[in-house]
C-alpha cells in the first residue's frame, strides 16, 4: 500500500505529544502508521467490499504490526487504543483487519504548504526540480491493481496468474478475469485449493484452470461402518481369544445336555462373527 520510494513529513510538534512520545513502542507504532498510510486515493478491499482509501488511511492489523516491529500484540492493542482515545486516529474494524485513518494527515502532510514554501524557495533550482520530480514519481507509483480477494495469498496468486497470461501472449480483459474467478469459485470454495488450482496452471503453462484431481485433495480417515442388518448393540470383542476358545474341546463329556448347549453356542458364534 505505502510507496516505499516516497517520503513523509514529520512536524516538530510531534515531540510535544505526550501519547506518541510516551515510550519507544508508541513512537515506533506511530511511525509505522505514517509510513504505511497511502498519500493518494488507492483501491482496496475491506469487509468484502471494494473501497477507495483516502490519503492518510491504511488497512492493517495488530498482528501484522506486532510482527513487523517485534512488539507484543497486546501492547500494540493498548497503543492503538490510546491513539484513538487521544483522537490521533479513528478505526473501523472487521473480522480480519482494521481500517485506520490518521485524523491529522491533511494538517501536517498536505495543508502546511505555506509554511514549507519559503524554505523550498531558498533551495537551489536543481533541488526544487528534484523535489518536484519526486512528488510526480510518488503519484505515478500508486498502483491501480484491482483487489480480487481479501485473502492476501489468494489475491497475490490471482495477480500472478494474470501476469503469467500476459507472458504467454494471452492477456486477460477484466471481464475474462471475472469469468475465470466465477469458474474458480465453482471448482472450490476452499482458499488453499483455489491457490493450488492457479499455481498448477502457472506451473504447467496452462492458459486455463482445471479442477484438482481427487488424489490431490486431503484424504479423509475411513470410518468403520456398522452393517444395516445389525440391530443389536455394538460391542468390542477379542476375536482371537474367541477363536482359541472355539478351537478347544468343550469339557462337557458325559453330560449330553451341556454338550448340546455348547455346540449350539459354538454354531451361533460362528454364524455371527
Amino acid at each position: 500500500m505505502a510507496d516505499t520510494n516516497g517520503w513523509i513529513k514529520l512536524h516538530r510538534k510531534l515531540l510535544d505529544n505526550p501519547i506518541i512520545m510516551k515510550d519507544a513502542d508508541h513512537l515506533a507504532i506511530w511511525m509505522y502508521l505514517l509510513l504505511n498510510a497511502t498519500h493518494a486515493e488507492y483501491p482496496a478491499l475491506f469487509r468484502g467490499e471494494k473501497i477507495t482509501l483516502q490519503p492518510g488511511q491504511l488497512i492493517t492489523g495488530r498482528k501484522s504490526i506486532a510482527e513487523k516491529l517485534a512488539i507484543n500484540e497486546s501492547k500494540v492493542r493498548r497503543v492503538l487504543d490510546a491513539f484513538e482515545s487521544d483522537q490521533q486516529i479513528s478505526r473501523q474494524r472487521s473480522n480480519q483487519n482494521t481500517l485506520v485513518s490518521l485524523l491529522n494527515w491533511d494538517k501536517y502532510q498536505i495543508c502546511d504548504q505555506q509554511n514549507d514554501q519559503p524554505a523550498t524557495n531558498e533551495r537551489p533550482t536543481s533541488d526544487q526540480r528534484a523535489t518536484t520530480n519526486k512528488n510526480v514519481k510518488n503519484t505515478k507509483n500508486v498502483k491501480n491493481e484491482r483487489i480480487y480477494s481479501d485473502d492476501p495469498v489468494l489475491n497475490d496468486t490471482i495477480l500472478e496468474f494474470i501476469k503469467f497470461r500476459k507472458q504467454i501472449k494471452k492477456p486477460m480483459t477484466d471481464h475474462a478475469v471475472d469469468l475465470m474467478l466465477a469458474k474458480l469459485n465453482k471448482m472450490s470454495t476452499v482458499v488453499s485449493e483455489q491457490v493450488e488450482i492457479l499455481n498448477r496452471s502457472i506451473e504447467n503453462g496452462w492458459s486455463g484452470i482445471y479442477p484438482l484431481k481427487d488424489d490431490t485433495r486431503p484424504k479423509q480417515t475411513r470410518k468403520e461402518v456398522t452393517p444395516k442388518w445389525f440391530k443389536g448393540e455394538k460391542q468390542n470383542y477379542d476375536f482371537e481369544a474367541l477363536e482359541r476358545e472355539l478351537s478347544e474341546p468343550v469339557m462337557v463329556a458325559g453330560n449330553e445336555e451341556l454338550e448340546a448347549e455348547a455346540q449350539a453356542l459354538k454354531k451361533i458364534l460362528q454364524e455371527s462373527y
